[in-house]
């Protein structure tokens, strides 16, 4: 029978009263609050027992504290007397118990707890939560951006969607989080010249809600990269994992051996962060360098759906296409929602004055239907922003529309930047495949056929 178990709790910081009713249940299973950290709460086993709990805020307090300060000591003194026993703190919420059932409470003063309770939020609550609100509100605008620009972008990447998954419910928690706070203040100030303690708000099942579909979200993100993606992308998602939660234990661990070898808070705090900001970035320099330098060796790929493109120029030349040593590439970025492969071949010039066709093309795969009709319109009105020599610019796309029919396609489209005369550059919109595609001289139809053959129905 285990003697100790770990949990991750959805409550508040300030939930005062969730975390005594929490705790008091716990106590009648037979588990009793150890020590609460970033990693979860920790219980250890005791006989089942109804016990009181009570939570109070320590506003100088640290979770950098090596233990109680001189004036906790006293503090926690004055509640033992009262018949209160002090079971551990967390930053600058501390907790007692007690077996009596008509124990005198700690706070006797509505008023000072509250003013109490607040300065330790603003420290240890408003501010943390305020600054997650504020990334959490500029990701979602980037979110929404993307929605309306970038809608390829946006749904062919997992991470982008998991992205658009969590910051959103993270901007929802934090509003509702800090909403609930302040609206409670409010009574609780009214309540407080009455000399009445009220209770605070609950917001526990939101927090699960956001918890669970974070984590999922997450995990299948996770599975989609390892179970379909390319060796590269396997790797770098394993790595990521392995990246955080190394990252997460070790510098807590860092922290929790500082505080209990009674290091001051200012040198646990600074060895901490230290610890975090050099792990973090050499870790990352070693996932990323050591990537490149597996893709460059051959032994990490980057293509997952073919061995080479699905269109090649001796598809479309045959027996006539020129003597060269033709290099081609293929890669892919895909998600659930949306695919997009990019492949392309070419060769250096012979000198035999000779010209070497060459070919390019990205092959947009929706596999949501209601996603085709903006990712077509995102291609017919493409732009992208240059900047060169200091001077930024964007320039738009030109699409002109041709004869789809020996294409084999729904639509057909002859682009070209602007200012520039279109030539051999298309689009090609099919059932769920949109084709953009880029020769070095004019197909003919015979080629225009085997381009919708090959690529209009990929999969």
């Amino acid at each position: 029978m285990r003697k100790t178990k770990r949990r991750m709790e959805t409550l508040s910081f300030y939930d005062r009263t969730g975390v005594e009713h929490h705790l008091e249940k716990m106590a009648e299973k037979g588990w009793m609050i150890d020590r609460i950290s970033n990693l979860g709460w920790v219980y250890r086993r005791i006989e089942p027992k109804k016990l009181q709990f009570a939570v109070t805020y320590y506003p100088k307090a640290s979770d950098f504290d090596p233990g109680p300060t001189e004036d906790q000591q006293v503090y926690h003194a004055f509640s033992a007397h009262a018949g209160w026993q002090y079971v551990c703190s967390w930053a600058q919420m501390q907790i007692f118990c007690t077996d009596q059932p008509d124990a005198v409470p700690i706070e006797t003063d509505p008023e000072l707890e509250l003013e109490t309770i607040h300065a330790a939020m603003v420290k240890g609550f408003l501010v943390p939560y305020g600054i997650l609100l504020a990334i959490a509100l500029v990701w979602s605008a980037m979110l929404v951006h993307d929605v309306l620009y970038d809608p390829i972008g946006l749904f062919s990447s997992t991470t982008n969607l998991f992205l658009a998954v969590v910051w959103p419910l993270l901007a929802l928690l934090c509003i509702v989080e800090i909403a609930a706070y302040l609206r409670w203040r409010r009574r609780a100030k009214k309540a407080a010249v009455r000399g009445e303690f009220i209770d605070t708000p609950n917001t526990r099942l939101l927090q699960r809600i956001v918890y669970r579909v974070c984590m999922l979200a997450f995990a299948v993100q996770i599975l989609y990269n390892v179970t379909t993606g390319s060796s590269m992308l396997r790797v770098v998602s394993i790595a990521m994992v392995l990246y955080m939660f190394v990252l997460m234990v070790a510098v807590q661990g860092v922290k929790q051996l500082l505080k209990r070898k009674k290091v001051s808070r200012e040198v646990n705090r600074a060895v901490t962060l230290t610890v975090d900001v050099v792990l973090a970035f050499g870790m990352m320099a070693v996932i990323v360098f050591g990537t490149i330098r597996a893709t460059e060796n051959g032994w990490l790929d980057r293509n997952t759906s073919a061995d080479e493109p699905p269109l090649m120029l001796e598809d479309l030349w045959g027996d006539a296409l020129p003597d060269a040593d033709y290099i081609w590439s293929w890669m892919d970025d895909v998600s659930p929602l949306v695919a997009v492969y990019d492949g392309s071949e070419w060769a250096s010039p012979t000198g035999t004055g000779v010209e070497i066709p060459s070919i390019e093309y990205t092959v947009t795969v929706v596999k949501l239907p209601a996603l085709y009709d903006r990712c077509r319109t995102q291609l017919v009105e493409k732009k992208i922003e240059i900047s060169y020599r200091q001077v930024d610019f964007v320039t738009y796309r030109i699409a002109t529309p041709c004869d789809a029919a020996p294409w084999g396609a729904n639509e057909a489209w002859q682009v070209a930047w602007e200012n520039e005369v279109p030539g051999n550059d298309y689009l090609l919109c099919y059932n769920r495949n949109l084709v953009e595609i880029s020769f070095s001289w004019t197909p003919t139809d015979a080629q225009k056929a085997l381009v919708g053959e090959k690529l209009g129905n990929l999969q």
